[in-house]
């Protein structure tokens, strides 16, 4: 009996450790896909806005972070299954790694833990902003329109890098120039986030999503999501005074970006243009950056 009982220990503890791994993967495989287009943007903002931080308080503002994003991922995942089983049947619910009834409690589960970890850090205002932002996107189907798609999905960026930046300086509230860097973000992705959807056009006319991919004529929306990178790019470049090298940089990542968007109307295509969009959405993030090392407080 003794001799059994040795022999099932580790089988049970080896048992455990598969068994969180695998729930850890799943849990990567849920955002997976908004790594960069999310936690870029938002982790190069909060760095620039807090300015050094120590190992404490990034882990802290990337948990945070990540519980608000997985809070909408999973439940977006649910709503959204019939179109991933079409577009993206890698995802957990459609590839069968998780159900959809174990995915809203596990939604249930990351909402409450969010709540619980900014009511703890002094973040219910950007939590509760945002929650009520993804039940309008999610619940309320409202991301089904291009408008309310674009508005709902700006103010989630701009509750990241709010949640983020707070949580990497200490806690410190955000100065007015810190909040109108913020808000600045969030109307850059309002007026120019339909780059994501270029890539997701099967996916999305399949539930009858009306986005400006869709509705609009492909040259005309891909054009004037062209026009709207380079005036945004100017009106940075003035605002925030950076080096000329990296004013160049940011219009070459425009032109990049533009290249790709209008010479080749492939969704495969379309998912590199969306990373060159991202790199020029991250390097417009780090602006800031200038007005500190100038010697001016965020």
């Amino acid at each position: 009996m003794v001799v059994r009982l040795a022999h099932a220990a580790p089988a049970a503890a080896r048992g455990a450790v598969a068994t969180l791994l695998q729930s850890l993967y799943t849990g990567f495989l849920f955002s997976r896909s908004d790594i960069v287009p999310i936690l870029g943007p938002a982790l190069s903002m909060s760095l620039v806005l807090a300015g050094p931080t120590d190992f404490t308080s990034f882990m802290t503002g990337l948990i945070w972070t990540e519980l608000h994003l997985m809070a909408f991922e999973t439940k977006n995942q649910i709503v959204g299954l019939d179109e991933d089983k079409l577009a993206k049947p890698h995802r957990p619910i459609p590839s069968g790694r998780i159900s959809p009834e174990s995915t809203q409690i596990l939604y249930v589960c990351l909402v409450l833990a969010s709540f619980i970890m900014s009511a703890r850090l002094g973040l219910l205002t950007p939590s509760v902003i945002y929650f009520v932002a993804i039940v309008a996107y999610n619940e309320c189907s409202l991301a089904r329109h291009w408008f309310f798609k674009s508005v709902l999905s700006a103010i989630g960026y701009v509750c990241y890098s709010w949640g983020m930046s707070v949580c990497f300086d200490h806690g410190r509230p955000l100065s007015s120039l810190s909040m109108m860097a913020l808000v600045m973000t969030g109307t850059i992705f309002a007026t120019t986030g339909q780059a994501q959807d270029f890539r997701d056009r099967e996916g999305d006319a399949a539930i009858g999503r009306k986005t400006l991919a869709i509705l609009l004529p492909q040259a005309v929306g891909r054009w004037s999501l062209a026009a709207l990178l380079f005036v945004w790019t100017s009106v940075l470049v003035w605002f925030w005074v950076p080096p000329m090298a990296f004013s160049l940089m940011l219009f070459a990542l425009a032109a990049t970006a533009t290249c790709v968007f209008v010479t080749d109307y492939s969704q495969e295509s379309d998912r590199r243009a969306y990373w060159w969009y991202n790199m020029w959405l991250i390097s417009c993030h780090a602006l800031p950056l200038f007005h500190r090392l100038r010697g001016l407080a965020l």
